[in-house]
């Protein structure tokens, strides 16, 4: 006679993996329309899509938005695709990895939501300098050329705080301030309680800037010193003369925002 085997019961375990083939059903047949109606509406009209098309497993849209504390205006990103990595299903998360171009700007990465936490992993974006001008109105001042480029292997997110580190360098630097280059320079981004921190120094070039800031919800502030180079200070003054009178050290002082 065969033992009697013990009933099948449903457990946790169950439960966990039909949840996860329904997500990712919901996922492979949902159109994009369902993810650019979720977008502003999760993110507090943050982020925005325009003509979404494919499904919200894969699809892209003609124009991604990002609006945040202290721009002047909408971050227009150009055209962005989009595909759900469905192992991040299995920890609670929705991850996907995105690719933006158009608008100038060349951008991929990994972002990963859960509840009330973003990250972002493995980013890279590079986009024209000029894009400054719309993170406060004091950069407009400096018209800037050139090209950022930002990298970021791990930053999280969340209502009250940011964490993690980035690196934002600003190459082949110009200003329609002056007629001539300026050099290169790089600002070391770190997450904090409500914002970010960050530390700007030269990397090569005439002028040599230097200083701290932060962005936080009441937009960008920066305070800092930039000095010429001996050898370029003729042609560099008029863009000093305009920053602030010399100090004793022969620098000139630098201060944007509140």
């Amino acid at each position: 006679m065969m033992a009697d085997r013990a009933p099948f019961r449903l457990r946790g375990h169950h439960y966990l993996l039909a949840l996860l083939a329904y997500l990712t059903l919901l996922l492979a047949w949902a159109p994009a329309s369902l993810l650019a109606w979720a977008l502003p509406h999760f993110t507090r009209q943050a982020v925005s899509l325009d003509r979404a098309t494919g499904s919200v497993w894969h699809g892209q849209a003609a124009e991604l938005r990002v609006r945040a504390a202290g721009l002047s205006g909408d971050l227009q990103l150009g055209r962005v695709s989009w595909r759900v990595r469905p192992l991040d299903l299995f920890a609670a998360r929705l991850g996907y990895r995105l690719q933006l171009a158009g608008a100038g700007i060349q951008a991929q990465g990994v972002l990963r939501a859960g509840a009330n936490r973003a990250e972002l992993l493995e980013a890279r974006i590079d986009m024209p300098a000029k894009r400054l001008a719309q993170l406060a109105p004091d950069f407009a001042w400096w018209q800037p050329d050139g090209r950022l480029v930002l990298t970021a292997d791990r930053m999280a997110f969340s209502p009250t705080e940011a964490r993690g580190e980035a690196v934002l360098r600003w190459l082949d630097a110009a200003s329609g301030r002056s007629p001539s280059r300026l050099g290169s320079y790089r600002a070391d981004i770190a997450g904090a309680q409500g914002g970010l921190t960050f530390t700007l120094a030269t990397e090569s070039g005439p002028l040599s800037l230097q200083g701290q800031g932060n962005w936080d919800a009441r937009g960008v502030v920066f305070n800092g010193a930039a000095r010429a180079a001996a050898d370029s200070r003729a042609e560099l003054d008029g863009l000093l003369n305009l920053i602030g009178p010399a100090r004793p050290d022969g620098d000139r002082t630098i201060r944007i925002g509140h």
